[in-house]
């Protein structure tokens, strides 16, 4: 059936056409349009931001396999799968080492899905639904957030689809020439994400469902799940199998990442944790998520062709046994079902000619879910960065075109057209607080290659990665021992500490520190102040203070603990402080790993009236959100006055 919308009563009635074929003319003629519409406002401002961390790692590694001839996962860290960065790798090769060429490349992804809902749509419920559905999924905050740049979704997202479109293609059910294309595509998109057993899963429950309900032979559903599994396990596994043998690691790299995350959260946390991401989720996108279900229940009820798609949105509760981080980008493997289910039943409401209400509630609801996805775009679109070019060109002034650099966001690194070493090519989040990565394998890799610059980001968002080494103060000591700091550049929500290595003297490795005065003191039950340094011990009014504390941690401790170290004048009052989170709010006592030592630095301004005299320091650990500080006890183990240790060493002012 052809679906019209003569509820409108708008200039064209397309009910009103003498044929069939022009019906369907004037349709997909303002689907064109929309697509050209879309299109435009998908590459406006294309490459005006660039602080996006992911997408700097992707674009750094498929630079040095286009440029360099380099082979992942031999010659630089990457969990990223091969078909992701061998067509990236590809579409650089042919088009240059351009921003803009990549991120076109993955606009017309998402088109291209977007195409391919519509001609699902079209060929089971009409061109409006097709239209619809390729409209939502454009519209989308997700798609055009991740599809605007350089990454894996827009590929993953365009195999998922061809393989969902493929495989629910044939009118009268499933048809097994069509589930082996499907598979293959599943296949591919494994090549590009993990997550595409999801999907895939989901078909095996549309097949599982269509079974039960037509009374087929068992032998059927055996043979129609054999032939989608058998393509993509040969097509993935083929691809795979052929990796492993060229580098054995490859499986460990690639499995290793997003296994390891998270492997240290029990299952009630990683629970909870899910728990609290669908509730995320379902506030965000509510209008779609509600009709998007309400749809899949009337598909399921009248057992229509909804009932293939619908099957993807159980999928997500594997969610709930995997311990890695998740975020919105990895519900988008649902967002081609979720439009098209929406889209079907926003139709049926729009061509209901005895209610015609029907039609204005689908145009709210439509509005409701259109309007803050075009204001939340519009806003992506209008952000600009010049700070990543200042930076850019920061880094080439310091350092010649074949140094090594290691920052951060690699992304600095693919900007500067410097390399860099073979860990520092997948720094992320996930593999430094897996320790897949440490201080130790970067501090190696820094003195192999000769690294000339590091650059640290210590922000406290979440955009950083080293200051999470799961060893951060021994890789801190290590540059001071070896690196110029030049300060802190400012990109965005980035605050990166930039450290600078001139001449070719030798790298010093060991892990040098000195304790001046020993302490002893018990902070809690997992940590004890080893003792404290100062840099001058007689100052005069108006100059600084400087004094390091030296801990040692037995495990992280319970809470978010910021460190009070106040300055008292020889009457007992107190003159001046410096209090703060260790190592300037990045490494907080609860971090902190069993057995290591870490350093932190204070800086006390003496008042300029300070008069003449011996002052001493008072040390202490306090929760800054309630006040309460945590229990101190001596050497010998007896509870400290007010829970503080004054340190014995004097520090002498005089005029």
């Amino acid at each position: 059936m052809i679906l019209t919308a003569t509820y409108y009563r708008p200039l064209i009635d397309i009910d009103t056409m003498p044929t069939a074929k022009q019906r369907v003319f004037w349709i997909d003629g303002m689907v064109l349009l929309l697509f050209i519409l879309c299109f435009i406002a998908y590459i406006y401002n294309l490459t005006g931001w660039q602080v996006f961390d992911d997408e700097g790692e992707y674009l750094y590694q498929v630079w040095r396999m286009a440029t360099a001839g380099e082979v992942p996962y031999r010659d630089f860290l990457t969990p990223q799968l091969p078909a992701f960065l061998y067509a990236g790798a590809g579409v650089m090769s042919l088009a240059g080492v351009s921003l803009a060429a990549m991120r076109l490349y993955s606009v017309l992804l998402a088109f291209a899905s977007a195409g391919l809902l519509y001609l699902s749509g079209r060929r089971h419920a009409g061109p409006l639904v097709g239209a619809l559905a390729a409209g939502l999924f454009l519209v989308h905050p997700d798609v055009f957030r991740e599809t605007r740049i350089f990454r894996n979704e827009p590929l993953f997202l365009l195999f998922v689809t061809a393989a969902l479109v493929v495989g629910t293609w044939p009118r009268e059910g499933p048809q097994r020439k069509y589930l082996a294309v499907s598979g293959a595509f599943f296949g591919l998109a494994t090549l590009v994400k993990l997550f595409a057993v999801l999907p895939a899963a989901g078909m095996g429950l549309w097949l599982l469902w269509d079974w039960y309900r037509s009374r087929r032979r068992l032998k059927d559903l055996f043979l129609n799940v054999a032939a989608l599994a058998l393509p993509m396990a040969t097509v993935a596994g083929l691809t795979m199998l052929a990796f492993i043998l060229f580098e054995p690691a490859f499986l460990d790299l690639v499995l290793g990442h997003h296994l390891a995350q998270g492997g240290d959260l029990s299952f009630v946390q990683v629970l909870l944790n899910k728990l609290r991401l669908y509730a995320v989720y379902a506030r965000f996108y509510p209008v779609l998520v509600i009709v998007g279900l309400l749809s899949a229940a009337v598909g399921l009820r009248r057992g229509d062709i909804r009932q293939r798609w619908l099957w993807q949105i159980p999928t997500v509760a594997a969610f709930l046994v995997i311990s890695r981080e998740f975020g919105q980008r990895h519900f988008m493997y649902l967002l081609p079902t979720l439009s098209l289910l929406v889209a079907w039943f926003l139709a049926e409401l729009l061509r209901h000619h005895r209610r015609r209400w029907l039609g204005a509630a689908a145009l709210l609801v439509l509005g409701l879910i259109v309007v803050p996805a075009v204001r939340a775009n519009a806003d992506r679109a209008s952000w600009n960065d010049t700070e990543t070019a200042e930076l850019a060109n920061l880094i080439q002034e310091r350092t010649a075109p074949g140094d090594a650099i290691l920052a951060d966001d690699i992304g600095l690194a693919f900007y500067a057209r410097r390399p860099t070493t073979y860990s520092g090519a997948a720094l992320s989040h996930g593999a430094v607080t897996s320790g897949q990565i440490t201080g130790d394998i970067l501090i190696d890799e820094i003195v192999a290659d000769n690294v000339r610059m590091v650059l640290v980001d210590v922000s406290l968002l979440t955009g950083n990665h080293m200051v999470f080494l799961r060893d951060y103060p021994r890789f801190h000591r290590f540059l001071e021992n070896n690196f110029q700091n030049l300060g802190r550049f400012r990109r965005d929500y980035q605050e990166i500490e930039l450290w600078w290595r001139e001449g070719n003297s030798a790298f010093n490795t060991a892990d040098q520190f000195e304790i001046a005065q020993e302490s002893g003191t018990h902070f809690g039950e997992h940590i004890r102040l080893l003792g404290y340094s100062y840099d001058d011990q007689r100052l005069a009014p108006g100059e600084v203070l400087n004094l390091t504390l030296f801990w040692r941690a037995e495990a992280p401790a319970d809470n978010y603990w910021s460190v009070f170290a106040h300055l008292i004048s020889p009457d007992g009052t107190l003159l001046a402080q410096d209090d703060k989170v260790p190592y300037d709010g990045v490494y907080p006592p609860n971090r902190w790993w069993p057995g290591q030592i870490v350093d932190d630095d204070f800086s006390i301004q003496i008042p300029q009236d300070a008069v003449a005299g011996e002052y001493h320091v008072q040390i202490g650990m306090y929760d800054w959100q309630t006040g309460e500080r945590l229990n101190l006890f001596s050497p010998s183990g007896e509870p400290l006055p007010n829970n503080q240790v004054r340190l014995d060493a004097p520090v002498t002012i005089s005029r």
